[in-house]
């Protein structure tokens, strides 16, 4: 893997909310078009994340993680495209949006760990067979089958009949199938790699932080999922 770009301040990230419990429109929640030199050439729309990386064509071993990026963050539009057509007030809607609000915040925290991906250093993590990129992997599953039950939900609450929640339920049973548990040697991995903690410029020096946000993320959505389902 080669070096890309170093990783920017990511205060810069764009956010906001458009309302009180929707899911946060952070950098991570739907992707800027950015055209490359080579694209704009060509006449074609780049799927370029915001910073830390500055060209599409820079991006070199991540393919497959951007990819499951933007899916995720297009299942969550979609998800709020839906709860945008329930009439307003509705409680079940209320926690569908909740429920979206902690997807979204797994979704920001893999972003997060994408960025850091993009130093060489992290490198040796990467690969099929690697408890990084397998966690990574597992989390994007789980996700996009979270969101399918967050759908099957809102799409009961647009019909007369209302949710079926014997069928959310089987849904919900089925994803803790799919829950990614940490690796036991997952963290050790990650504090292993030469990090610079006392220097400010170093890119890597969030990096344990970063796994600790997604692992944390995970987990509270996980509760609030058996809360609701369970």
């Amino acid at each position: 893997m080669v070096n890309r770009k170093s990783k920017v301040s990511r205060d810069a990230a764009p956010s906001g909310r458009t309302r009180a419990a929707a899911p946060p429109r952070t950098a991570s929640y739907t992707r800027l078009l950015r055209v490359d030199e080579e694209a704009a050439g060509a006449g074609a729309p780049s799927t370029l994340p915001p910073p830390p990386f500055a060209r599409e064509t820079a991006v070199v071993g991540l393919e497959w993680w951007l990819a499951a990026h933007m899916g995720l963050a297009s299942g969550l539009l979609w998800v709020g495209q839906l709860l945008d057509t329930v009439p307003e007030g509705d409680a079940h809607a209320e926690t569908v949006r909740g429920l979206a609000a902690h997807t979204a915040s797994v979704r920001d925290a893999l972003y997060e760990l994408y960025c850091d991906a993009a130093d060489d250093r992290v490198a040796p993590l990467m690969g099929r067979a690697t408890p990084l990129e397998q966690h990574v992997r597992g989390s994007y599953g789980w996700c996009v089958r979270v969101v399918g039950l967050l759908a099957t939900v809102t799409n009961g609450l647009r019909a007369e009949s209302r949710p079926d929640w014997i069928i959310a339920k089987g849904e919900f049973r089925a994803s803790t199938r799919h829950y990614p548990e940490v690796p036991p040697e997952l963290r050790d991995a990650v504090r292993a790699l030469p990090i610079d903690f006392s220097s400010p410029i170093e890119p890597l020096r969030n990096l344990p932080q970063d796994l600790d946000q997604l692992i944390a993320a995970t987990e509270e959505l996980k509760a609030m999922l058996a809360k609701r389902f369970a």
